[in-house]
């Protein structure tokens, strides 16, 4: 028997390992969704509350909506104010100014007692007002030309023309004409000194009493026309009186009496050729800006 395989040393049995059994995988909870809470059967719907906003963001907000709006304005009124009138501009205003009719309300001393007198001068003065007026806030004015020859021609009609068109009302509404005439001294001759210079005061008293008024008046033109004639119609009493005396004494080798000096009453015709000189230069210039 062969006992070879017993003489040999025994190799212990080796320890077996195993693998550590694998950790069970264990899913992590994901985070489950918030849905807004359902109202109940029965319980009125709840709306979350809303963060109220501070009062400094609110006047923030506030603020800056007034400065964009400031600011929207301010270049809104540059851009209006600071560009120039349109030829429309020149044009309108040339047909306003031109539309006007005022040449009835200048009329000559000799047309004074013409019917209607006073109240075509009234409606002159009342429309040309109004139309001066009206001009004055006129876009053409922004030209410093168109600005220039309208102020001279407003100058002009409220420092002349305007106060001479009131002198005719006041001159032609009491009929001066008819009330101061020169009286017929020849009827006179055979008459006393003194029985003469009575007739003469009654004959012109009424005309004497006028020119008192008018001398009176607060139109400057009235208030001179008023003094220089009462002056000279009370010198001209002194003057017929003299000359009845002269014819009554032929043979007197006394110098014929000298009749005083009548008034200029044309004193006022510079103011109004000023008035219409304004009116052509106006006119012109607003033509010449409306054509180019």
């Amino acid at each position: 028997m062969d006992n070879s395989n017993n003489n040999k040393p025994q190799t212990p049995p080796q320890p077996q390992f195993q693998q550590a059994p694998q950790q069970p995988q264990v899913q992590q909870p994901q985070p489950q969704q918030q849905f807004p809470q359902q109202p109940v059967m029965g319980t009125p719907y709840q709306m979350p509350p809303k963060k109220k906003m501070s009062k400094g963001a609110k006047w923030g907000i506030i603020g800056g909506i007034i400065g964009l709006v400031v600011i929207i304005v301010g270049v809104v009124l540059a851009v209006l104010l600071l560009s120039g009138p349109s030829k429309a501009d020149y044009k309108d205003l040339l047909s306003q100014f031109t539309g006007l009719d005022v040449g009835d309300a200048f009329i000559s001393e000799n047309g004074a007692g013409t019917k209607n007198t006073k109240d075509k001068i009234y409606k002159a003065i009342e429309r040309i007002n109004d139309l001066n007026k009206k001009m004055s806030s006129h876009r053409a004015l922004r030209d410093k030309d168109v600005k220039a020859a309208y102020d001279k021609y407003v100058d002009s009609w409220n420092n002349g023309a305007r106060e001479y068109l009131d002198f005719l009302v006041i001159l032609t509404e009491d009929k001066t004409y008819e009330k101061c005439k020169s009286p017929d001294v020849s009827k006179y001759l055979r008459e006393s000194k003194e029985n003469f210079e009575k007739r003469l005061d009654s004959e012109t008293k009424d005309c004497i009493d006028y020119l008192d008024k008018m001398s009176k008046s607060e139109n400057k033109l009235a208030s001179k026309y008023g003094k220089d004639w009462k002056n000279y119609y009370t010198e001209m009493k002194q003057y017929y009186v003299a000359i009845v005396e002269y014819a009554k004494n032929t043979k007197s080798r006394s110098s014929l009496p000298k009749a005083p000096k009548t008034p200029k009453t044309d004193f006022n015709t510079d103011a109004v050729e000023k008035w219409k000189k304004s009116i052509d230069d106006f006119e012109k210039v607003l033509e010449e800006k409306a054509n180019k």
